[in-house]
């Protein structure tokens, strides 16, 4: 599951808050169940099953880095490309 997503929407067609967006307060298993606590525009908070969001579609490199992993490939090649940048318009000052 991804653990960096703010808001998830409702995907249960039938549920009466499908398609709905809501802030995401936190995770919790419940009798073997995985639910996902909510606020509602009022403020006060629900639960709905993870499995009734889209939620429940996890981040690939999150599952497969498993917090070994700070980076993704792409944001290293782009943090080079800064170091780069700012070292050749470093150089010109020195």
């Amino acid at each position: 599951m991804n653990q960096l997503k703010r808001h998830f929407t409702v995907t249960h067609p039938f549920h009466p808050l499908y398609q709905r967006q809501f802030e995401l307060l936190s995770y919790r298993k419940s009798w073997g169940r995985q639910f996902i606590d909510f606020q509602y525009d009022n403020g006060k908070t629900g639960a709905i099953p993870l499995a009734w969001t889209d939620a429940d579609q996890a981040d690939p490199f999150l599952a497969i880095s498993q917090g070994r992993s700070v980076f993704r490939v792409l944001e290293l090649l782009q943090l080079v490309e800064l170091i780069d940048l700012a070292t050749q318009s470093g150089s010109d000052e020195c």
